[in-house]
C-alpha cells in the first residue's frame, strides 16, 4: 500500500508508514493527505462529542482547544469559556484577539487571588493530590466549568492529548537533539508511553474537577479511531526539522543545537485546512499554569500566608506544595 493513501473502495484512513523526511513534490502530497485523513476522523470525534445542543469549551486560545472549538460550532451552539489573570494572562491575551473572528461565543473570565484560593480548596477535595503544577493545571477548568454550569451547559469539550500524539512537550524535542537522529526510537516511546498513561496523570483529575459542578468533561482528541492513526503517524511529521536553507512554514520554531524544529508540524497544517487564524497556529506553547497565570498567584498566595518560610522550617523549598499540602490536611478535618 502506498504511504498515505487509504485502500481503493474502503472508508478506512490511510496505512501510515514512516520515511526519511524530505519535503518534496511527493512528500508534500503524502502531507496533504494525511491532513486531510487527520481532519476527517478529528471531525467525526468531535461530532461524536456533540450531543448536546449547547456545548461548552474550556478554551486556553492555543492551537488544540481552538481546533475543536471550530469543529464543534459546526454540530452544536459553542461557548468557549477562557480563564485567566487579569493582569498576566497570555491565554486571555490570545482569546480576546480570538473573539474578534471566530465562529463562536468566547467568555472571558478574569481571576484574581480571591477566586484562585476558593478554586484551589476545591480542586484539592476533588483531587486529592497537593501537587503545584496538577493543582494550578486543575483551576481553569473548575472556574471554566462553573461558569458553564451556571449557564446551563451540561457538556463540555477540551484539548487535552495532542502535546502527547504530536509531540507539543519540549522534552520530545530535547530528546531528539540527544539521540542526533530521528532512526533511534526513544521519542516515539516517550510519546507513545504517555498517550497510555495520559488518562490516570491528568484526564481522570480534569473530568473529576468539571463532574464537582455537573458538567460532563470529554476529549475529542483521545477518541479510538483519531487516537489511533495519530499513533501511526511518523515523529518525522510531528516533530519537523526544517532542513538547512529552506524556510520555516511555521514561525513557532525551537532552534536547538543548530536545528530548527516544528512541534506538532502535522496538527499545525489541519489547522490551516480548517481555517485555524495564523496567530493561534503559530502560538508557541504554553503549559496551561502559565498560560492562564495561575502559577503566579498560587505562588503569591503561599508566600503570603507565609508558607516560604514554613517549608524553610521543614528543610523544604517547594513552599506551594507545602502549602497546598496543609489546606488538604483542613479539607479532611
Amino acid at each position: 500500500m502506498e504511504y498515505g493513501k487509504a485502500e481503493q473502495g474502503s472508508d478506512k484512513p490511510a496505512a501510515v508508514v514512516k520515511y526519511n523526511i524530505k519535503m518534496d513534490d511527493t512528500k508534500k502530497s503524502v502531507v496533504t493527505e494525511l491532513t486531510k485523513n487527520l481532519k476527517k476522523i478529528l471531525n467525526e470525534a468531535v461530532k461524536k462529542s456533540c450531543t448536546e445542543e449547547k456545548i461548552g469549551i474550556i478554551l486556553s486560545a492555543g492551537i488544540d482547544s481552538t481546533i475543536i472549538a471550530q469543529l464543534a460550532s459546526h454540530f452544536s451552539e459553542v461557548t468557549a469559556y477562557s480563564v485567566g489573570a487579569a493582569a498576566d494572562s497570555h491565554d486571555l491575551e490570545f482569546a480576546r484577539r480570538l473573539s474578534e473572528c471566530a465562529d463562536f461565543k468566547i467568555n472571558i473570565i478574569e481571576i484574581n487571588a480571591d477566586d484562585v484560593f476558593d478554586a484551589v480548596r476545591e480542586v484539592i477535595k476533588v483531587t486529592k493530590n497537593p501537587n503545584a503544577v496538577k493543582t494550578s493545571v486543575g483551576v481553569p477548568f473548575y472556574i471554566a466549568s462553573k461558569h458553564a454550569a451556571s449557564d446551563g451547559i451540561k457538556v463540555m469539550l477540551c484539548g487535552q492529548g495532542p502535546d502527547e500524539l504530536f509531540g507539543g512537550y519540549n522534552r520530545y524535542v530535547e530528546r531528539i537533539k540527544e539521540d542526533g537522529c530521528y532512526d533511534r526510537m526513544n521519542s516515539s516511546e516517550m510519546m507513545k508511553k504517555d498517550v497510555e498513561n495520559v488518562y490516570e496523570s491528568q484526564l481522570k483529575n480534569d473530568a473529576a474537577i468539571c463532574a464537582s459542578n455537573g458538567v460532563e468533561l470529554r476529549f475529542p482528541y483521545m477518541y479510538g479511531d483519531f487516537r489511533k492513526y495519530a499513533m501511526q503517524i511518523p515523529v518525522e511529521l510531528k516533530i519537523y526539522e526544517v532542513p538547512g536553507g529552506e524556510d520555516a512554514e511555521f514561525s513557532c520554531v525551537d532552534e536547538i543545537a543548530g536545528k530548527k524544529f516544528i512541534r506538532k508540524f502535522i496538527l499545525r497544517k489541519v489547522a490551516q485546512d480548517i481555517g485555524i487564524p495564523e496567530f493561534i497556529i503559530n502560538r508557541q506553547k504554553k503549559a496551561a499554569q502559565y498560560g492562564s497565570g495561575v502559577n503566579k498567584i498560587l505562588d503569591k498566595i503561599a508566600r503570603n500566608h507565609s508558607f516560604k518560610s514554613k517549608a524553610r522550617e521543614k528543610g523544604r523549598n517547594d513552599y506551594v506544595n507545602v502549602f497546598l499540602e496543609d489546606l488538604l490536611t483542613q479539607t479532611k478535618i
